[in-house]
């Protein structure tokens, strides 16, 4: 069996949340019994995760959306399959993209919700590929909560909202990162206003060990098939489980404080781990040594794969950060915002706070509707894509790291 040493990456033996949800277990108990929830992005590897302990909360109706109708499958199998009594009265789970006609004509058909909570997103910087996938990418992490947000103003104005942002939305240097910037602006403006009266939270990760799409499962997946392993040289990243993760978006979204985008109480100096660090010490967990190539060595490493595994070894191909939009470390919050202490001890809190104008954000958003079903889509640039996002966030025209290569061009 294939083992995935999360502790070894984190440092810790027991979860970051643990002490924090014995001490607001009474606290989540109150405010979910009797309650109606939706849960967009479901069926993801966060998404889930939050799922799967929403669902043993005395709640009224628990609503699972997520147009990965095999994700919804596994996730009703994982919910129904588990030992434990679920306490929801009711559990709907349904196989729509939330941005569609039929995802609303179907909740309109349901009582207001209390809390709203929103994993769906393009969250790849590898998304980054040319100017159509990085357009689809903000019609996903921006335009489409937009909407969400003016449907539940007149459906459910009494709901709290929750967004999952990323560690990259801080000093965004890829759109990837910069369109979740542009979400939290959404999220907050949008909500900070009388139409809505339990306002909105968000969440800021570290990057979740082994969920799904992560570089951390592409090591199992390349241990399965007998193929060398890849990390990038010299990036750093802070690391959170599966686990943590549904642990950090349920009590950010339920408990946390209106207006405020919590973060996870970590120390760069002993939680910042570099990703090559990251596969020697799956490989050492799983019996091998990592032999080190070079990228224009990767033909040897193959060559060498069988001879190597022979000595319980593995062939471990660095890659240069080279691509659009990577970024050499994570970083929780950006230059221009402070960070305070919330009701959580192992959480952080960052509150929003932004200049911006008004107009400025829905100048941007009827840009995206005009664009999304325009036959003068293909005529934009990265250019234009990138004037739209400095409009908003005008360090980005600088930051932003461009290359002729994406993710996709590594092994």
């Amino acid at each position: 069996m294939i083992q995935r040493p999360t502790h070894a990456l984190t440092g810790r033996t027991q979860s970051l949340l643990e002490v924090d949800l014995a001490n607001h277990a009474d606290g989540l108990t109150e405010a979910l019994s009797g309650k109606s929830v939706l849960v967009i992005g479901g069926a993801g590897s966060i998404g889930s995760e939050t799922v799967s302990l929403l669902a043993y909360y005395p709640l009224r109706h628990l609503v699972i959306v997520d147009q990965d109708e095999n994700g919804l499958a596994r996730l009703t199998r994982r919910l129904r399959g588990h030992p434990k009594t679920l306490r929801a009265e009711s559990i709907t789970t349904l196989p729509y993209d939330f941005g569609s006609a039929v995802f609303h004509a179907s909740m309109n058909r349901l009582p207001a919700f209390d809390f709203v909570l929103n994993f769906a997103a393009l969250k790849h910087v590898r998304s980054e590929k040319d100017t159509l996938t990085t357009f689809q990418m903000l019609d996903t992490n921006i335009l489409k909560p937009a909407r969400l947000l003016d449907w539940l103003e007149s459906h459910s104005p009494s709901a709290r909202y929750f967004s999952v942002s990323t560690d990259k939305a801080a000093n965004p240097v890829s759109f990837m990162g910069a369109s979740k910037r542009v979400m939290e602006h959404v999220t907050f403006q949008k909500t900070n206003t009388d139409a809505f009266e339990s306002g909105a939270t968000s969440a800021r990760f570290a990057n979740v060990a082994y969920s799904a799409g992560s570089l951390l499962e592409s090591f199992v997946q390349r241990i399965e098939t007998d193929t060398p392993l890849a990390a990038p040289d010299g990036i750093k990243r802070f690391f959170m489980t599966l686990e943590e993760s549904g642990e950090f978006c349920l009590l950010a979204s339920i408990l946390g404080e209106a207006g405020q985008i919590y973060i996870p109480d970590l120390d760069p100096q002993a939680h910042l781990i570099e990703m090559r660090t990251a596969a020697e010490v799956f490989l050492s967990a799983n019996g091998y040594s990592a032999e080190i190539y070079a990228l224009e060595q990767q033909d040897q490493a193959f060559r060498d794969f069988d001879r190597l595994k022979a000595d319980k070894k593995w062939p471990l191909i660095l890659t240069p950060s080279d691509t659009a939009g990577e970024k050499p470390y994570e970083e929780f919050v950006g230059s221009n915002e402070s960070l305070l202490p919330g009701p959580f001890s192992a959480l952080n809190a960052v509150p929003y706070t932004s200049e911006l104008s008004q107009s400025a954000l829905v100048e941007l958003i009827e840009k995206l509707e005009y664009y999304s079903i325009s036959s003068q889509l293909e005529t934009l640039t990265s250019d234009d894509l990138t004037d739209w996002i400095a409009a908003i966030e005008p360090a980005f025209r600088e930051s932003h790291i461009r290359s002729d290569r994406s993710l996709d061009d590594r092994i």
